[in-house]
């Protein structure tokens, strides 16, 4: 296992810890302080919340953007893109210019959407932040990643077919599932938290 994996396996196993300390020990300040406000996870509303809202609170704007970064990454990574400096073919250097011509037609697209007078991607007010803009920001900034890369390694021979890119693209989100795995337990843990104190 490599290292960066057993790192967040220990830190899945803290996180499990503290869910388990935290409503284990909700459970005893609300029965020997019944006053005091703190609300216990295994009372029968604790259990109905904890059951009832989970996927409404596991769904946030990081677990889409993970999984976009997981793409983007896989798509940048199975391309060769980053090698082609080192070794600069003939091809390479051909896809190199395209793509990044490419990624240059994208970017002044969605600029033109986002900061040309009454941008239709500004908010009512003509606002950047907070604006349709801003909420996609990392969406638009992974799906430009991922066009440059495809379009690289179509053209350089990294991606000979259809399925090549779907598979490149399917490793990038294996390769953040760890990060996933602790955002779902941190998030988790945070919410409990917030039930029981009332937050």
């Amino acid at each position: 296992m490599p290292m960066k994996n057993k790192i967040v396996a220990y830190l899945s196993v803290v996180l499990l810890i503290a869910e388990v300390v935290l409503v284990v020990g909700s459970w005893l300040y609300a029965a020997l302080n019944p006053e005091s406000g703190v609300r216990s996870m295994l009372s029968s509303e604790g259990i109905r919340w904890a059951f009832g809202g989970y996927i409404h609170q596991m769904q946030s704007p990081l677990l889409v953007w993970l999984l976009l970064g997981g793409m983007a990454y896989g798509s940048l990574r199975h391309s060769r893109f980053v090698e082609s400096f080192r070794t600069m073919r003939y091809r390479q250097r051909v896809a190199l210019r395209f793509s990044l011509s490419t990624l240059v037609v994208y970017l002044s697209v969605v600029a033109f959407f986002a900061f040309a007078p009454h941008a239709i991607l500004l908010s009512v007010n003509g606002d950047l932040f907070p604006s349709a803009f801003s909420d996609a920001a990392v969406p638009l900034l992974c799906f430009g990643v991922i066009l440059m890369s495809v379009v690289y390694g179509v053209m350089a021979g990294s991606f000979p077919s259809v399925p090549s890119v779907f598979n490149a693209l399917v490793a990038g989100i294996s390769s953040f599932v760890p990060l996933i795995i602790v955002y779902l337990l941190a998030s988790h843990l945070i919410y409990i938290l917030s039930y029981i104190l009332m937050l």
